[in-house]
């Protein structure tokens, strides 16, 4: 893509025909010590191949301060190599615009801290980039003759962006452009990741050898990019219609889909194009760590934590019978056993969303609460594997008896 040849060694092209990368993945990620589920660091990792297409997908991880949200992310890093992103703390309003050396175009913009990205303009040109793929920008500089009007140079995509946040949600514009992530809260992943710290006082995690990934990345990109998914019009009719962003969330899901087919591209067919042909394994591979993300964002789902808490409350007003008085914060936290702070942003969460009424709001007061006049949704957007090859009664797409992609090397 870069116009650099790569070349690669024998055991590369071995590891290119891997069956299931995302399993050695797995293990490479464990082998790190990192503990409890890694879909989180898969779906990252899937997201930056995701870079070559024209949609790269875009990701935003929510959880509180300590609960593994940039761990994750730099988990996932290791196995990306350096020209695919930049990665920044944070930046000011117009930093994108005017950094002259900064180039995004088929690549990843990697912020730390959403809250480190300055609010105004700055987040539009961002919206602008992540959607139109361009942002052009005229300015007026101040001369010797007087102002004098000036384009900057622009800003070419297309741009993935990848960050995390404590926010419990974005601006609306934002979320509707990203995947949400939201990290596990319970104390069952807490107890794991302790254990973990305390096995790691014992056994250092394994060296990762990088190259093989570095490589991986690098064949993907040297190679071409089309891929057809012969079930795409299925899924796209199993999709609810009744919500925009839904418009905005579809080409993500694509664009992950053909990234693990280019992933695997050494074990799938091609068609008369020559483009890789997506079997069911890749949708099956993307709904195991993108079906909640995406249930969350058009509000199909909720996080398991605000479930937890707005099922409490529930519970505890049904307890006092039809009472109007409300449950207290303090109460609902002990009945549930967990620290005030969590049980204060989840309810935050819960208010937000209209699962929960607050009945004494304001800043620095504990909530007194009732159930919402919303309903708990426990529904799913994308349909299960298993349902989408129920639907698909599919004219196959014709395909030629796959050529070997990798050229015979003398040894």
């Amino acid at each position: 893509m870069n116009g650099i040849v790569h070349e690669f060694s024998k055991s590369d092209h071995e590891f290119f025909e891997s069956e299931n990368i995302l399993n050695k993945l797995d293990k490479s990620i464990r082998e790190q010590g990192y503990s409890g589920c890694t879909d989180l660091v898969k779906l990252a990792f899937a997201c930056f191949y995701t870079r070559f297409l024209d949609k790269p997908a875009s990701l935003v991880i929510k959880g509180p301060s300590g609960s593994g949200k940039s761990y994750a992310l730099n988990t996932a890093l290791k196995f990306i190599p350096s020209e695919a992103y930049e990665y920044f703390s944070g930046m000011s309003e117009k930093a994108l615009l005017y950094n002259k050396g900064l180039n995004l175009k088929h690549r990843y913009l990697v912020i730390g801290e959403a809250a480190g990205l300055s609010e105004g303009s700055g987040r539009a040109f961002l919206r602008q980039l992540l959607t139109e793929g361009k942002v052009r920008y005229a300015t007026v500089q101040s001369t010797s003759e007087g102002n004098v009007g000036q384009e900057l140079q622009p800003l070419e995509g297309p741009t993935g962006l990848i960050l995390t946040t404590t926010a419990n949600a974005l601006h609306p514009e934002d979320e509707s452009r990203m995947l949400s992530y939201h990290l596990d809260e319970s104390p069952e992943r807490i107890r794991e990741a302790l254990l973990k710290q305390a096995a790691g006082v014992k056994s250092k995690p394994k060296d990762l050898d990088t190259g093989p990934w570095f490589a991986l990345h690098r064949f993907v990109g040297s190679r071409p990019l089309s891929v057809a998914i012969p079930y795409a019009d299925k899924l796209a009719k199993a999709l609810p219609d009744t919500h925009f962003r839904v418009l905005r969330d579809f080409p993500h899901i694509l664009s992950l889909i053909s990234a693990h087919a280019l992933l695997h591209q050494c074990t799938r067919d091609r068609d008369q194009d020559g483009s890789v042909i997506a079997k069911f394994a890749d949708y099956e591979a993307v709904y195991a760590f993108v079906a909640e993300p995406l249930a969350y964002g058009l509000d199909n789902a909720v996080p398991e934590q605000v479930r937890f808490v707005v099922e409490g409350v529930q519970e505890l007003q049904g307890q006092r019978g039809a009472s109007m008085d409300g449950v207290s914060q303090v109460k609902l936290a002990e009945m549930l056993g967990r620290d005030p702070s969590v049980i204060s942003r989840n309810v935050a969460k819960a208010v937000n969303q209209g699962y929960l009424k607050n009945l004494t709001p304001g800043q620095g007061r504990l909530a007194t609460l009732l159930p919402g006049d919303r309903q708990l949704p426990r529904g799913s957007v994308l349909p299960h594997p298993d349902e989408l090859k129920g639907l698909n009664e599919m004219q196959r797409t014709s395909a030629i008896s796959r050529e070997s992609l990798l050229p015979e090397i003398p040894f």
